[in-house]
């Protein structure tokens, strides 16, 4: 791993933010995203360089990868610079942006589900592994949960897993897709199911537009229509039934629980127990 100081380079403006790491201009050409300082940083760095070097190997529309740093004590990764704002940043408050962008996020989604790797499938492995560190639900709670997924698909399917319209960069030369720390093998169904959890959760990112935060909890509409037609466009594309994605919403809460403050894991745990006990 190349190591540099604060001497050797200045660091240039934020350009994100997310909840593992932050984003900043490194030279003219590049940026580097620096991860908090926690006590997974590092695996987290490890893991996002693995799966950097993969997307890079399949010529995905994704920024190219230049390798891991350590600055000022934080580990990074150094990454392309794409010019253009965010789909988040760039979806205006009426139905024909919505929507527009909204089927734009599908076919990029279904696009990547196409590629195939010869890797063997982790993706639901994964979810279940994180069962083991939510003390929030109780050993029932998580058995029936296990049983649940037992009856899914593996899949063999190239899975962003976290798909949304933050993590999508809209440049001139067109759509990029970032952050691809979450990258797994699995049922398309399940990434679609982590996409749809996102879209519809009440969580927003700092760097979300004025009228976006302004409306995002006081009305739903705008965020319910971009489900909406996210999932009519890839429901076209794929000829996925509905219920598949649904059969995936109970192991997909359960490992966001992790992810998210108090308040939101309440909400995951209501939905989470509505739906193991209908």
């Amino acid at each position: 791993m190349e190591t540099r100081g604060a001497a050797e380079v200045v660091i240039g403006r934020q350009v994100g933010i997310g909840n593992t790491a932050s984003v900043y201009e490194w030279g003219s050409n590049e940026v580097v995203k620096l991860f908090h300082p926690t006590e997974f940083a590092r695996s987290d760095a490890e893991k996002e360089a693995r799966n950097a070097e993969l997307v890079s190997e399949l010529n995905l529309k994704a920024p190219r990868y230049s390798g891991r740093i350590e600055y000022e004590g934080r580990h990074g990764l150094i990454y392309e610079k794409i010019e253009g704002p965010t789909m988040l940043v760039r979806i205006e408050p009426n139905q024909e942006s919505v929507s527009y962008h909204a089927r734009l996020m599908a076919q990029l989604q279904h696009e990547f589900h196409q590629v195939r790797v010869g890797r063997e499938s982790n993706l639901k492995k994964e979810l279940l592994g994180r069962l083991n560190w939510t003390p929030e639900l109780s050993d029932a709670e998580k058995s029936r949960i296990r049983d649940i997924a037992a009856g899914l698909p593996d899949g063999d399917a190239f899975c962003h897993y976290d798909l949304h319209p933050g993590n999508i960069i809209l440049s001139p030369n067109g759509p990029v897709l970032i952050d691809w720390m979450n990258v797994l093998i699995g049922d398309p169904a399940a990434d679609v199911a982590r996409s749809a959890m996102i879209i519809r959760s009440s969580d927003l990112p700092p760097d979300a537009p004025e009228w976006l935060q302004n409306s995002w909890l006081a009305d739903r509409s705008h965020r319910l229509f971009f489900y909406e037609q996210y999932w009519n466009e890839y429901q076209a594309l794929s000829g996925m039934n509905q219920q598949n994605v649904e059969d995936w919403l109970a192991p997909t809460w359960a490992a966001r629980i992790l992810e998210v403050d108090r308040s939101s894991k309440n909400d995951l745990l209501t939905l989470i127990r509505e739906r193991i006990t209908a």
